[in-house]
């Protein structure tokens, strides 16, 4: 229950909202009709104040959070008064357009917020709005000066002394701005200003009238009985301006959720955006029906309601009750408004609309941004709000292109040392390796894959052509992280292959995606397994991609005449050849077939093993989906399950032969008998154990890093 303090803070709040609603609307009314259409401007003033009113209703009743303010929107009346200007318009078919306008917006709000679409608001680059923003500004200062008479700069307009006093009323507004809190400002100055222009009105008023002139009240048009009653007016729906209306609705639906976005930053909490376009669209087909204009939750209004400590939804329930008694007394109200008023106001409005999206934008947006700002509020000046809306939507594809390019496509850039496969090899392969690491360039890429991001890929991936001094043999592009490509990709890769093709480098591609390569293919980008000089290769995986590349260069590798065993151990342990014989006499010879499994995941086995020929594949079992994983590759002359040997504990993973393999086994009670009969050559083996463990390490958490960059 609200106690008599709340009622206390809630009146005040919602007197002074009602007055500002009642000078918007009266404003609004103005500018909509005055100039083309003054006698609709009763009735005009009547639906404005009936669309306050049920805004005021619906936000604060059905809104996701309670203080919400709805007020007739600013910028759907300055579009809708832009639209009307110059146009020959008859009465019915100046309350159908105000009928379709409500109802077109109406039906979009609805719309987008049962599909759950209110975050389109998001996918727009907030500059093409403040293009939009700033340019109602200048409608509203059209609106404005067309209310004193300016339609052209001849003498005879500029002389009027109602133009000077909204220029003069306008400008006092926005020195004061500053001063006065903008609840306070508003109110006081339609008061104080309004009662100074009545009584120098009769001395000053020279080329027209400053006041309104009415010959009756205004009623509630109520076009949608009207039309039930009386049927559709005669009219040419071809001909109408339908681009025009639904850029009005577009562009009041933005602003709309721009406003509810702002309002959240000031509760900092999320509304519920789908529920408020709902609610608005409700409220706008009920107006429409009405006759009345667009409306919405305003950001100033709830933002004033929180600072005066009046966030209830009664304070917008008493609104509009308030409202109602102004659209009953409202033809003594308006006979006493003054028009330099209403004029100043509007111009003052606009004012503040290019202040904060043109003037001082350069706080909040870089020059780029800014640019697009000023050629959009420039275009619709000239050309009117259509040409700045079509400018927009293009500037909008533009630069969506220009911020998606310049996201970073390649997740890593690096040669065979930054990025190697898997398999463990001796040190002297190892060796080979690192010096020729340069040869061969790894890419993984991720994201997705458009015109612009490709071909970003394609220059980087020339420009590191070019500049690296030794040549380049083959490329490696992963697509392991790429969630999709466009068919320009495919054109992209075409032209990265010509370029290859002329510098003898093969393009070995990973991880392609099914449609990803069905899109490839129909470019016309043929596919070998087999590595060719030159070529465009496919493989399943970036690690087999990887082991084929070093493999590749290992072939250029001219190894001594002894075994690889015997070669691993003379280089680790310095050992002669006779001390290498008298190590190797404690080692049993075993032979392993084509997948023959050597270690068994979980088993108990203290034996120790040197690879001697063949390769061995590591990985882990999956008992309950029977299924395996490769960890790494082992080749000859390196250790396989020392940890068993050392620790006595089940095997923590499992090796197999990969064709034909021959080892070397050390069991544990081999060693303890090296131990006991050549302990200086057992200490040495240990020696060396640890080392290739330390180098297992390093080699593990080089890999590990690389993983932990995604």
């Amino acid at each position: 229950m609200l106690n008599l303090r709340v009622m206390l803070q809630i009146l005040p709040a919602a007197l002074l909202m009602c007055l500002i609603s009642t000078v918007l609307a009266f404003s609004f009314a103005a500018m909509i009709v005055h100039v083309d259409h003054a006698a609709l401007l009763p009735d005009m003033v009547v639906a404005m104040l009936f669309t306050a009113m049920i805004s005021a209703l619906f936000v604060a009743w059905k809104g996701s959070m309670a203080g919400l303010i709805g007020i007739p929107l600013p910028s759907a009346a300055a579009m809708f008064a832009d639209m009307l200007q110059g146009a020959n318009f008859s009465s019915d078919q100046f309350w159908l357009l105000l009928l379709l306008n409500g109802i077109i917006t109406g039906g979009f709000m609805l719309l987008l917020g049962h599909l759950k679409l209110s975050r389109i608001v998001r996918y727009l680059p907030i500059p093409v709005l403040a293009g939009f923003l700033a340019g109602i500004g200048w409608l509203f200062i059209k609106g404005g000066l067309a209310l004193t008479g300016l339609n052209s700069l001849a003498l005879y307009h500029l002389q009027d002394s109602s133009l000077w006093i909204a220029l003069g009323f306008a400008l006092i507004l926005w020195l004061l701005r500053q001063r006065i809190k903008p609840a306070h400002l508003l109110p006081m100055a339609t008061l104080l200003g309004g009662g100074l222009m009545v009584l120098i009105a009769p001395y000053l008023q020279n080329k027209s009238s400053w006041f309104f002139e009415l010959t009756t009240s205004g009623r509630l048009p109520l076009t949608s009985y009207q039309w039930f009653k009386n049927g559709i007016p005669q009219t040419e729906w071809l001909y109408l301006p339908w681009s025009l209306l639904l850029t009005l609705a577009a562009i009041s639906v933005l602003s709309m959720l721009l406003q509810a976005t702002s309002i959240e930053l000031l509760a900092k909490k999320d509304m519920n955006l789908d529920r408020e376009l709902k609610v608005a669209g409700r409220m706008n087909l009920l107006t429409a029906m009405a006759g009345g204009g667009v409306a919405s939750l305003s950001l100033s209004q709830t933002s004033m309601a929180w600072q005066m400590k009046a966030n209830y939804r009664l304070t917008g329930i008493l609104i509009a009750l308030m409202l109602l008694i102004v659209i009953f007394v409202h033809g003594y109200l308006l006979q006493w408004l003054p028009l330099p008023l209403v004029a100043g106001l509007l111009i003052f409005q606009g004012m503040q609309f290019i202040n904060q999206w043109l003037i001082t934008s350069g706080d909040r947006f870089p020059r780029t941004d800014q640019f697009v700002i000023a050629v959009i509020f420039i275009v619709i000046i000239f050309q009117g709000f259509l040409g700045g809306v079509l400018l927009g939507l293009l500037l909008t594809v533009l630069l969506f292109i220009r911020e998606y390019s310049r996201l970073q496509v390649i997740h890593l850039n690096t040669n065979l040392t930054g990025l190697s496969s898997g398999v463990e090899r001796t040190p002297q392969e190892n060796q080979w390796l690192e010096e020729q690491a340069d040869s061969v360039r790894v890419y993984q890429l991720r994201g997705f894959l458009f015109f612009g991001t490709a071909n970003t890929l394609t220059e980087q991936i020339k420009r590191d052509v070019q500049e690296q001094q030794s040549p380049i043999d083959a490329l490696l592009l992963d697509f392991g992280r790429v969630s999709n490509a466009d068919s320009s990709t495919a054109n992209s890769l075409l032209r990265l292959k010509q370029f290859c093709d002329a510098q003898k480098i093969t393009i070995h591609i990973t991880g392609l995606k099914q449609v990803i390569q069905q899109r490839l293919n129909a470019a016309g980008l043929v596919f070998s397994d087999l590595s060719s000089e030159g070529g465009l290769c496919r493989a399943a995986s970036l690690e087999e991609a990887l082991e084929l590349l070093e493999n590749q260069l290992l072939k250029d590798l001219h190894l001594d005449q002894q075994s690889p065993v015997q070669a691993m151990l003379q280089h680790r342990l310095t050992l002669k050849e006779d001390e290498i014989g008298k190590l190797l006499a404690y080692f049993n010879e075993e032979t392993y077939a084509n997948g023959a499994w050597i270690l068994r995941q979980g088993e108990h086995q203290r034996v120790l093993y040197i690879i001697a020929s063949g390769s061995v594949d590591v990985g882990l079992q999956d008992a309950q989906a029977g299924g395996w994983v490769r960890l790494k590759k082992m080749r000859p002359g390196t250790l396989l399950g020392e940890m068993g040997l050392y620790l006595n504990e089940p095997r923590s993973a499992a090796a197999k032969a990969v064709g034909k393999t021959q080892v070397l086994a050390l069991t544990h009670s081999n060693l303890l008998q090296m131990e006991t009969n050549d302990p200086k050559l057992a200490l040495a083996f240990h020696r060396f154990v640890v080392l290739m463990q330390s180098e297992r390490l390093k080699e593990s958490n080089r890999r590990l890093y690389s993983l932990l960059q995604d």
